[in-house]
């Protein structure tokens, strides 16, 4: 099984549409090059994912545990 940031990865629409990556105390935020290739409804049904919104430009998720964690091994991953 891949780990929730490849997962996350993934159904942004791929590291590639990925345009910048952060996160606030509660989110992670990813602002991304095609929004359309995001696959919001494969994000809601990931078990670990608590809030899926587009806010301000980005695509803001909220997570049950681990959010600076994840964001470290998706920021890896995008380099």
């Amino acid at each position: 099984m891949s780990s929730l940031a490849e997962q996350i990865l993934r159904l942004a629409g791929g590291p590639a549409n990925v345009r910048d990556l952060t996160h606030c105390y509660s989110r992670l935020r990813l602002t991304l090059h095609e929004d359309a290739a995001a696959d919001e409804t494969g994000l809601r049904e990931l078990a670990e994912v608590v809030v899926v919104v587009r806010q301000g430009g980005q695509l803001q998720l909220a997570l049950r545990r681990d959010l600076v964690a994840t964001h470290d091994e998706m920021a890896a991953l995008l380099t």
